[in-house]
């Protein structure tokens, strides 16, 4: 495995909201736009980074390969998501703040993060087992994910057009097209490809604007955040790996998602917050911490897959 890539890779992400970050120090980037950009990304850019994860050559598989890697993500989001509801009430975490622990601990940045990380460590065959992994992602974050955000609060959480979010309806097509092996053309693929690559870099550069509206001293997070961040790199994914080895299941698929389930948290969070009107300082601070931490601990979650 070349390690030296990977933390390349996470060097250069966090370089990217070092970016935001320094242009709105600057003035160079508009708070409104924070707002303004996540509402076109949810909207438009993400939902066609969703299909274009199932669009292109060297995605159509099996539907028996398709299967394997359908229980395979059930298991890691069971594992993820279980603990993310029971680990913030033995933490003692203050009600105000357990909806946003919870988030943190269930969702990593599986995308932006994740697609090239799987590719450095596993190679191209990977980011096909991880864009199928992620399809479940994309439905979940939008329902059990705001839900955790909202403090609980399902009506809310699960409105008519919270599930008719195109998010969603993205996700539900990719599935479609996945099972049923429908190759896209060429020119349509690369038009939904271009499209979604545009949400990567938006993404991290809203992110790096977040950053500069917390003070210094506040970046730097509490017990809290410090506790979620070991949690979320490390021992979630040891816990995936180990439940899924215990399972019988093992091979590329276990591999990918317990480096999946090792990625720093969600950048779908702060928009999220910003979106629904919650205060995004904590998830700030968390996807912060996990990103600066990840650099050392995903090379260290990819050499104990090999392990376990």
């Amino acid at each position: 495995m070349d390690f030296l890539h990977i933390v390349i890779q996470m060097l250069m992400i966090f370089g990217m909201v070092m970016v935001g970050f320094v242009a709105a120090k600057l003035g160079l980037w508009a708070g409104e736009l924070d707002r303004k950009l996540s509402v076109f990304i949810l909207n438009i850019s993400m939902p066609a980074l969703i299909l274009a994860s199932v669009m292109g050559q060297g995605l159509a598989f099996e539907r028996s390969e398709l299967l394997s890697l359908g229980i395979v993500s059930v298991v890691n989001y069971a594992v993820l998501i279980g603990m993310a509801c029971l680990l913030p009430n033995l933490m003692r975490t203050h009600a105000s703040r357990r909806g946003l622990a919870r988030f943190m601990l269930a969702f990593g940045n599986v995308s932006f993060i994740g697609y090239p990380v799987c590719d450095a460590v596993f190679g191209s065959k990977a980011v096909f087992c991880a864009s199928v992994l992620n399809i479940p992602f994309n439905l979940l974050v939008f329902t059990v994910g705001v839900s955790f955000i909202n403090g609980g609060k399902a009506r809310s959480a699960f409105s008519p057009k919270l599930i008719l979010s195109p998010c969603v309806v993205a996700s539900l097509l990719a599935v479609l097209i996945a099972l049923i092996g429908w190759q896209v053309p060429q020119p349509v693929g690369q038009f939904f490809h271009m499209l979604g690559d545009i949400t990567t870099p938006c993404a991290l550069l809203i992110i790096g604007s977040s950053l500069s509206h917390i003070p210094v001293g506040d970046m730097l997070g509490n017990r809290l955040v410090y506790s979620v961040t070991v949690l979320r790199l490390l021992v979630l994914p040891v816990l995936v790996g180990v439940v899924l080895k215990l399972m019988g299941i093992d091979g590329m698929a276990a591999d990918v998602a317990m480096v999946l389930s090792a990625m720093p948290v969600a950048t779908n969070g702060i928009m999220l917050c910003l979106q629904y009107g919650k205060d995004e300082r904590v998830m700030t601070q968390g996807l912060f911490l996990t990103t600066l931490f990840s650099v050392a601990s995903i090379p260290l979650v990819a050499y104990l897959t090999q392990i376990i």
